[in-house]
């Protein structure tokens, strides 16, 4: 599956450089080396990477990069930080309608380590208050790159795209209520685990966020073998489960730890819903 990447990176004097690439570790890597003594961002290094897109068209992928290229800092920085609010608002486009206030929205994200019952709890509840639901976009993507590929491996510029489209799916979402199975929060942990690293655009929108209750599973269920997962070692479940709590805890993020087999998580969790709403 052959994807064109279109990056923002953050110079060291402040200013933003938009392009356009087929690997975008590798180009990532050239421009903060210096490969070219020329361009725009050889002496404005170290660089920081601050936003991606994929496209599998590369003719898209460059309508996208001249697009950005034409916008200003304000507009370049709502992208950034995934505020998609202030990004219509600045577009001025009729067709786009503008976004519901969050503060009018009540979000219940189910959260935590791998095989922890996350996509079962979320459709149960979902089911139960018949309201709308966020599947995890991440194991749709990578079984579709498995199949592409023939192998489990991935990039952070996959982790990354994941993470976008994940919270475009969420945004898009304008019910009172809803239900997310996961947000930037998983993402957040696996690319500090995965990749020792920090994204800003994801810690900025988690600093934001308002009226979002997160359930965090606990590991108390037993694991479950799939080939997309990585960490069946209790002791690693455990360490994962401390760093969402101490994550959740950063953020001072309203917060339960659900625990028990799936008829008692429920019970739990229709009753702090239904004390919330």
């Amino acid at each position: 599956m052959k994807l064109y990447y279109v990056y923002i990176l953050k110079c060291s004097d402040s200013s933003y450089y938009t392009g356009v690439t087929n690997d975008l570790e590798k180009r990532y890597a050239e421009h903060q080396s210096g490969d070219d003594p020329k361009s725009y961002v050889f002496k404005r290094r170290p660089l920081k990477l601050v936003w991606s897109e994929y496209y599998n068209d590369i003719n898209q992928a460059i309508e996208k990069e001249k697009q950005i290229k034409g916008w200003t800092r304000v507009k370049k920085e709502a992208l950034i930080n995934a505020d998609f609010d202030k990004l219509i608002e600045l577009s001025k486009n009729s067709i786009l309608r503008q976004a519901q206030d969050d503060t009018l929205r009540k979000k219940f994200v189910i959260t935590g380590p791998e095989s922890t019952g996350k996509s079962t709890l979320t459709q149960l509840l979902a089911n139960e208050f018949q309201a709308p639901f966020v599947n995890e976009f991440a194991r749709e993507y990578l079984i579709d790159l498995q199949k592409a590929q023939g192998d489990n491996s991935y990039g952070l510029e996959d982790v990354l795209i994941m993470a976008k489209e994940q919270l475009k799916r969420e945004s898009e979402m304008r019910s009172e209520l809803v239900f997310l199975d996961t947000d930037l929060t998983v993402f957040s942990i696996w690319i500090q685990e995965k990749y020792n690293l920090e994204i800003d655009w994801i810690n900025n929108h988690l600093s934001q966020l308002s009226n979002t209750i997160y359930f965090l599973c606990d590991i108390d269920i037993e694991w479950e073998e799939d080939p997309l997962r990585e960490h069946p070692k209790k002791e690693d479940r455990q360490r994962l489960f401390n760093l969402y709590k101490a994550l959740l805890e950063k953020y001072k993020f309203t917060y339960h730890v659900i625990s028990g087999d799936i008829p008692t998580r429920i019970k739990k969790c229709k009753e702090i819903i239904e004390t919330s709403i």
